[in-house]
C-alpha cells in the first residue's frame, strides 16, 4: 500500500528540475492538485486485490 504523501512545492521543484524543467512557483502550485489526485488514484489501484481477478487479456501461441 502506498503511504500518504503530502505534495509540497519544494518536492515539485526538485522533481521538475530532475526532469529538466524550470517552472515558476505559480505554475507548480497550479499542478499540485493534479499530482495529489494522481497519487490518490495510484493508492486506490494499489489496494485492488488482483489475486481474485482474471486477466483481461490472454495470449495464445498458435
Amino acid at each position: 500500500m502506498l503511504p500518504h504523501m503530502e505534495i509540497t512545492l519544494d518536492t515539485l521543484k526538485r522533481v521538475t528540475r530532475l526532469a529538466g524543467f524550470e517552472w515558476e512557483d505559480a505554475e507548480l502550485e497550479a499542478l499540485r492538485p493534479l499530482f495529489a489526485r494522481t497519487l490518490d488514484m495510484l493508492g486506490r489501484l494499489d489496494a485492488v486485490d488482483l489475486a481474485v481477478s482474471e486477466p483481461s487479456t490472454q495470449y495464445r501461441v498458435l
